[in-house]
């Protein structure tokens, strides 16, 4: 006798009722694994709730298959320059695999770099590296415990725009954008949110975030996780391991180049910066590079010391420390100096000290005057302003011999040398037999760059 269906829909009934019960004691573990290894994609970065039927749809196996597909498109696009097709492939990329950061790395690079230097005007320039920027700060919103992610968001605004051909243009439409997020950042001194207008301010802000997550004990995920996760990228992480020297050099730096552009015509349009402004921006460079040197790395080797193999803690400072470097031990002094001298830390500290100085600011400002006048034909007062400015520089630099002598700038002090002589000789004056820097000449005229 067959059973009627009545009878099959209570055995169906049972059997779905016996296999969920089978399956609750699994969810309970699975969710307490969850939450003891901070595996919830909450725990990773924001939820992007939008994309959830997405993936839900493309299970397991199948979500790696089509992401993949779409990789070879997105080459394909970006091939042929087909760049609309090529943002609209990537996205689903990431709606695919949020936390798969080599995709946000990719295409924010691609817009910021490869299709910006396709376009001939620098406010299409501008706006596509601009894309380029926010697309990888949508990258640190789903992955917030990725330092590289944040690191290459900061390296965008400091390279990107800092350092192209068009920067005094690009630093101006950047200056002039009204979009307020894209211009702030939070403070690491004071915790604050803050709005900037220039671009190494916003560096300075997400290096020193990348930084400040690495020494929170922050990673791509969790602790936990570390040893129990296969990445479906090559490297779990690339910056902040212990032994990042440079990493943690990128604040200083980008400070150092903001405080550099102040005493300058950085930005198209916007007239320098002196006085007290520019020596207080010159202080904060170098209690970055000091807060930068006074970090403990520990040596690469192991020493042999009381039985045990030891590293030793190096400080790239103590290279600028006689006294203190002659306390260190033969393997911390070879570091010490190793490093110092791989970061050029004693050029960068000792230079912030020396544009700090109240002479140092007042020759900067009257350098830029005597430009100013010399590219206007202001001969005459060009003249006034280049010997002024000479003679404070020289004054000086008497406190810097390292910052004195080296040859970055020898070259930037040969230039101004070079255009005094250039006015005096426009104005039919003798060329004096002595005077500051004349030593540089030789070299700055048969300096073609």
């Amino acid at each position: 006798m067959r059973p009627s269906n009545q009878t099959k829909k209570i055995i169906y009934g049972l059997i779905i009722v016996l296999l969920f019960g089978s399956m609750y004691p699994y969810t309970r573990w699975l969710d307490q694994e969850k939450k003891d290894r901070d595996l919830g994609e909450a725990a990773i970065g924001q939820i992007d709730t939008g994309s959830f039927m997405m993936k839900l749809f493309l299970l397991g196996g199948f979500r790696g298959i089509v992401a993949n597909y779409l990789w070879i498109q997105a080459d394909e696009h970006k091939k042929n320059h087909d760049w609309d097709r090529l943002k609209a492939t990537v996205d689903l990329i990431t709606k695919l695999q949020p936390h798969f950061l080599s995709i946000w790395t990719f295409q924010g690079w691609n817009l910021a770099y490869n299709v910006s230097v396709e376009w001939d005007a620098p406010e299409d320039k501008y706006d596509w590296i601009k894309q380029g920027i926010k697309f990888v700060q949508q990258g640190v919103e789903h992955n917030q415990r990725s330092p590289d992610l944040i690191w290459d968001t900061a390296w965008f605004y400091y390279h990107k725009l800092g350092f192209a051909d068009e920067a005094i243009i690009l630093r101006r439409l950047f200056r002039d954008d009204e979009d307020e997020a894209f211009k702030s950042y939070v403070d690491p001194e004071s915790g604050l949110k803050v709005v900037k207008n220039d671009n190494f301010q916003l560096s300075y802000g997400w290096f020193s975030r990348a930084i400040n997550l690495v020494d929170e004990g922050g990673t791509r995920l969790a602790s936990g996780t570390s040893d129990s996760i296969e990445y479906i990228d090559p490297s779990p992480q690339r910056k902040g391991r212990a032994d990042d020297i440079a990493f943690r050099s990128m604040p200083a730096h980008a400070q150092t180049h903001y405080a550099a552009g102040l005493e300058k015509m950085s930005i198209a349009g916007v007239e320098a910066t002196f006085g007290e402004v520019a020596k207080a921006e010159w202080q904060r460079a170098l209690r970055e590079w000091e807060k930068f040197g006074r970090f403990t790395f520990m040596s690469h080797n192991e020493i042999l010391r009381d039985g045990k193999l030891v590293k030793d803690p190096i400080q790239l400072d103590d290279a600028t420390n006689s006294e203190k470097f002659k306390t260190l031990s033969e393997n911390a002094q070879y570091w010490t100096d190793r490093w110092a001298s791989q970061m050029n830390y004693r050029y960068w500290k000792e230079r912030s000290m020396a544009e700090a100085t109240q002479l140092g600011v007042a020759a900067r400002q009257l350098f830029y005057e005597g430009t100013k006048a010399y590219k206007t034909g202001d001969f005459a007062q060009a003249a006034d302003k280049f010997k002024e400015g000479l003679a404070v520089w020289q004054e000086n630099l008497r406190d810097f011999p390292l910052y004195a002598n080296d040859e970055l700038n020898q070259k930037d002090t040969g230039l101004v040398v070079k255009r005094y002589v250039r006015v005096l000789r426009q104005l039919g004056e003798p060329v004096p037999e002595v005077f500051p820097f004349k030593d540089l000449l030789a070299a700055a005229e048969a300096d073609t760059t």
